[in-house]
């Protein structure tokens, strides 16, 4: 369920944010937004393999059909499958925190650290994406990605932005 609420609240937070930073850079937000828009479709239709073992489970056609074990084994696949298609849309997200980063990083109205820091998390995210597809023996740093966008969370909501700044900033593109 949980899974739900991050695909509805990435697009509004996708557009905010291409609405803060397009000042920095309009194409590279807007690419941006492509990105993540790109990723929470990916997310949202991956979520069906959340769904296709309650289905391999409840049809009576499955239950007649095969026996027990074998539709376990059914219904493993689409919970298997459903880390394979998360990376896919981990390694658009991890685009968007790369170019979000860098117009963070170019802003004057923001700390450059939190650029940095979202950089760190994109690439965060392909190396995982990676990873798993490659059965790299690497392991996975969430407090990278964790750190990164609870920073940005945290700056928006506590502090903001430096609003001269951003006018100038505004008025200067």
């Amino acid at each position: 369920m949980i899974d739900v609420v991050v695909v509805v609240c990435n697009l509004p937070l996708g557009w905010i944010l291409f609405e803060l930073l397009k000042v920095v850079n309009s194409r590279l937000a807007l690419l941006a937004l492509l990105f993540i828009t790109v990723s929470a479709t990916i997310e949202a239709i991956n979520l069906s393999n959340y769904f296709a073992p309650l289905l391999t489970f409840t049809l009576p056609e499955y239950r007649t059909a095969f026996q027990a074990s074998e539709v376990q084994a059914l219904a493993r696949g689409p919970i298997r499958m459903f880390d394979y298609v998360f990376s896919v849309s981990l390694t658009f997200f991890g685009v968007f925190c790369v170019l979000i980063g860098y117009l963070i990083f170019r802003s004057k109205f923001l700390p450059a650290i939190l650029g940095l820091l979202m950089m760190a998390a994109g690439v965060t995210y392909w190396i995982n994406s990676f990873r798993l597809f490659l059965a790299l023996p690497i392991p996975y740093l969430p407090w990278v990605t964790l750190v990164a966008e609870l920073s940005l969370a945290l700056w928006l909501v506590i502090v903001g932005v430096k609003t001269a700044e951003w006018h100038e900033q505004a008025a200067a593109s």
